[in-house]
């Protein structure tokens, strides 16, 4: 019983720590963006004597995009889907995006807008709305700064440095790396690469955990190999949260029916990164209408993500949607959606995915699910 208690707390220990000198939210930075876009894909097929009783596929693309600079902000998600049972297709695609211009330099305080449209199956009308409000808090990408700490896990690992680099080189490190389109755009895409390896390549020079030689050709190749995800793939590092609240204007429905009247919304989000491996995402939002209604009705859409880097090349990933909706003198209607997943890097931004899921909506039977499927990152 002592060796198994023993084990566990190491393993805690091996979890909880840092063993560089640098932590995620050290990244402060004026300016922080990021872009990303991801196909998911799958499909069965099965027969039983000559018919044919399941060809199914289904696919998904997302886009993620945000820009977060002092005055001023920006997000844009495109969440499309698709796919066909048989010979039956659908599809659903969303576009939300949002603005939020801060009040004050030195303060979190925003107004924003935000407009989100929607598309699925033979509707011949796009459902859209406007909201408009106010907020507090501010968002954070430091997949740089992981980058840079990754690249540093190699280089001592290899032997390549001596000592653990100092918290303001990786800082310094994850700037250049923020850089790449200036240098792009300076020395061109055909020679930029050299220019940008020498820039990080100096500033472990300026560190006693270097000699004059530089990294080498071993250092150079570990390098590529983390900012272009060779053989390994960097998850988005995002800390910080932000609160909102404002009024929702319906602009106009899937159906063409009444766009009824405007709704408080009221919705948040925090990333936690737990440490270099785990990173934590949550978010709420909830939605009632300004009438007669109010809190007698209300829509409730939340969900948390896990994220745990068990190694380069696997990700253990696991993700909880809750929904829920309350009309006037009506049970509240729940939905619960739980997936868990082992991504396997293989190459080229490809990842091997294994997922198994559990869905309940309402009185209806839990349906359970399990799926091998590729995932592919194109950005």
């Amino acid at each position: 019983m002592k060796n198994v208690l023993t084990a566990i707390l190491l393993m805690f220990v091996s979890v909880t720590t840092f063993p560089q000198n640098v932590q995620v939210d050290d990244y402060q930075v004026p300016i922080s963006q990021a872009r990303s876009l991801r196909f998911d894909g799958s499909w069965n097929w099965s027969q039983t004597g000559d018919t044919v009783t399941s060809n199914n596929g289904t696919g998904t693309f997302l886009y993620r995009q945000f820009y977060s600079s002092l005055p001023f902000a920006w997000f844009l998600n495109v969440d499309a889907s698709g796919g066909k049972n048989l010979t039956i297709y659908n599809h659903n695609v969303k576009v939300d995006v949002s603005f939020q211009k801060y009040i004050f330099d030195d303060a979190d305080w925003f107004g924003f807008t935000r407009v989100t449209g929607q598309h699925a199956n033979n509707y011949k009308q796009i459902a859209s709305d406007l909201t408009v409000g106010f907020g507090y808090g501010r968002y954070i990408n430091a997949t740089a700064l992981a980058k840079a700490v990754r690249i540093e896990d190699h280089l001592w690992r290899d032997n390549v440095i001596l000592l653990r680099l100092p918290k303001e080189t990786l800082i310094n490190i994850a700037n250049i790396i923020e850089r790449e389109n200036e240098f792009v755009v300076i020395y061109g895409l055909s020679t930029y690469e050299t220019y940008w390896f020498e820039a990080i390549e100096n500033e472990i020079l300026k560190t006693d955990a270097l000699d004059e030689t530089g990294v080498g050709s071993l250092g150079i190749l570990r390098i590529r190999q983390v900012l272009f995800g060779i053989n390994e793939r960097v998850n988005e590092r995002y800390y910080g949260w932000d609160v909102k609240t404002g009024i929702l204007f319906p602009l106009t429905t899937l159906d063409k029916s009444a766009i009824g009247n405007p709704n408080m919304s009221i919705s948040a989000r925090y990333s936690w990164p737990i440490n270099w491996e785990l990173q934590l995402n949550s978010n709420a939002e909830v939605f009632t209408p300004m009438d007669s209604s109010f809190m007698k009705q209300y829509q409730v859409r939340a969900g948390v993500d896990f994220i745990y880097e068990l190694s380069n090349r696997v990700n253990f990933v696991s993700g909880y949607r809750l929904g829920m909706i309350k009309l006037p003198n009506q049970p509240t209607l729940s939905s619960h959606d739980l997936n868990t997943s082992f991504w396997y890097y293989l190459e080229n931004n490809i990842y091997l995915t294994i997922t198994a899921g559990f869905t309940k909506q309402g009185d209806n039977p839990r349906v359970l699910k399990s799926f091998i499927g590729l995932q592919y990152n194109l950005i």
